[in-house]
Order: C-alpha cells, then structure tokens, then sequence
C-alpha cells in the first residue's frame, strides 16, 4: 500500500516494516493530519476516532484506525488497521455530485419558464414578444430534456441495460446530417467536415449521432469566441477509422484530464464554471465509443483547444459484399 519493502522477522510469518513515519507518508495527500494521527497513536493516546486521507492525489482513499495492544497489563505496541474506502467514497462523491448537478440545471431552466409563461399569462404584449418569449421557453424545454436523456442513458449503462441495435452505416452521412444541425444553430462557428463517402462501420446509428453531437456540441460551447470546429477522419490503418473533433476554444488543464470522462465531474475552473453543464456528455461518449468496440481520448491546451478522438472498427468493403 504504501510501496516499502518488507523483510521476514521469524518462523510464524510476521513481517518487519523498517520504514519511519516520513517515509510512510510520502504518498500521502494530507500529511499533517496523518502525521499527528500517527504520533498520537503511538503516543498512546485514546484512539477512538479513525482518519480518513486520499494517495497520490486521490488515487486511492484509506480509512485508518489505531488499538492500542495490551497483554497482562503491559502495552505492547499499537496495531493500525488500514480500510481501503475508494470505491465508497467515490459512490458518496458521485451522489453528492448527482444532487448538486440535477438541482442546478434543473432550476436555471425551471426559473426561465416559469418567468417566461407568467409574462405571457399576465401581460399583454406585441406579437413579436410574444413570439421571443415562447422561443426561449422552447429553448430550455430542450434543455431540460437534454438533461432528463442524459441521466436515463446514464442509468441504462450503469445497469447493463443498454443496447445497440447495429448494422453497417455510412459514416459521412452521419457526421455530414450532425454537423448541418449545429452548423444551423451557429452563426459564430465555421464547422468543417472530411471525410471519405464510402467508410463504413458496424453500428447504432442513432447512438453514432448521440456521440458525434455531444462531441461537435462540446466543441462550439466551449469555444464562446466563436472560431473553426474541424472534424477530420482517417483511414490510414487497415482495421480501424479515427475520427477526431478539433477546436481552437478554451482547452483543458493538464490536471483534468484523467477525469475528464467520469461521471458528474466537470472542469473546476472561471471559464468552465460560466458555461455550465452536468458532467455527463463524455462519460456517455466514453461508453458508446467502447459499446461499438472502440475509443475515445482526448489532447488538450488552454487558450489552444482540444481535440478528441474515436477510434472505431472499420467495416470493410467485403464485409458489405456479405452483408
């Protein structure tokens, strides 16, 4: 656990830890509490509590507890009892994460619809208003459904339940059907698409759709300033297509990207935190990329952009002959 080297002490298969406390506590996140944890229970101090502290910046979470050890009356040492906890603690901080995301994006929404439809109810005004004002509560019942999908899919993959209805499509359709949609949506991005008319691969189309627009919708929201939002596919390699999603907007913080495709979890910095968002779109990306027996990564600079990547089982062209 905490990588020192154990040497043998006798015939009953008990084990010498030659290591002090530093070094002990290398790896450790939070050395000060784990340091004063340790000297007091060696110290001999009443240990009822226990400590919990993370690894190697929260790789791993430990619980740890002290009993101090007596026979006939003499104390004998202390016996420390470590309890990996990682898997509950991350169950804990994925509820957590599940009621503060829900809360807030669904009463941004909520707030704007409630406001927009007491207007239309209880005042009068022009025809053009009117018109405004029933877009916009338009606009956040999308949203709010986009929220409600996202959750259900999330639920479906956690119980196995998801399913893939696959055959052999045309992967320039689908990307050329995606990027119109948001091309339409946005007068400040400029999305450009290349792509062979004959590659194909062995999928659900409708969940293709979902991860290439979750991708394409990720690119132009995280570039506000608006800019070029490339997607490009090769075909070098005989077995597989990468497909790769190119923008020039905020970028990434090194620090984020091993969690990046976890669920709930978001950027925790200014410009992120203004945009918003549940935590959810890559961690549904992750998993329809690997349902379709791929995946998924992401290069990212701030101020530069990011570019994911998919990689995909090529359907071949005899394949399509059999088929």
């Amino acid at each position: 656990m905490f990588n020192q080297a154990v040497t043998k002490r006798n015939v009953i298969d008990l084990y010498r830890l030659d290591a002090d406390l530093e070094d002990l506590g290398l790896q450790v996140d939070q050395k000060d509490s784990f340091f004063s944890f340790m000297r007091r229970a060696f110290d001999g101090e009443s240990m009822e509590e226990s400590v919990t502290f993370s690894m190697n910046q929260e790789e791993r979470f430990i619980q740890m507890y002290a009993e101090k050890i007596h026979l006939r009356g003499t104390r004998h040492g202390t016996m420390l009892v470590f309890r990996d906890v990682t898997q509950e603690t991350e169950v804990d901080r994925l509820k957590t994460e599940l009621v503060s995301t829900v809360s807030h994006e669904l009463r941004t929404p909520l707030t704007s619809i409630i406001g927009f439809t007491e207007l239309l109810r209880y005042r009068k005004m022009p025809a053009e208003r009117i018109d405004q004002y029933l877009g916009m509560i338009h606009q956040e019942t999308l949203r709010l459904e986009d929220l409600i999908s996202n959750l259900l899919d999330v639920q479906r993959m956690e119980s196995g339940k998801q399913t893939y209805h696959s055959r052999p499509e045309c992967l320039h359709t689908i990307l050329k059907e995606t990027i119109a949609i948001h091309q339409g949506a946005s007068e400040h991005h400029q999305l450009a698409l290349e792509c062979d008319t004959n590659l194909y691969v062995y999928g659900d189309r409708d969940r293709l759709s979902q991860l290439f627009t979750n991708l394409i919708h990720n690119a132009i929201k995280y570039s506000p300033e608006g800019g070029k939002v490339a997607v490009c596919v090769t075909n070098d390699k005989s077995d597989v297509i990468e497909i790769s999603i190119q923008d020039s907007g905020i970028g990434i913080p090194l620090s984020a990207l091993p969690k990046l495709f976890d669920k709930f979890y978001r950027v925790d910095n200014s410009a992120s935190r203004k945009i918003g968002g549940t935590g959810l779109g890559l961690a549904i990306c992750k998993e329809i990329a690997e349902g379709h027996g791929g995946t998924i990564r992401v290069e990212s600079s701030v101020g530069r952009g990011s570019t994911f990547t998919i990689i995909l089982p090529k359907y071949a062209a005899e394949d399509q002959l059999s088929s």
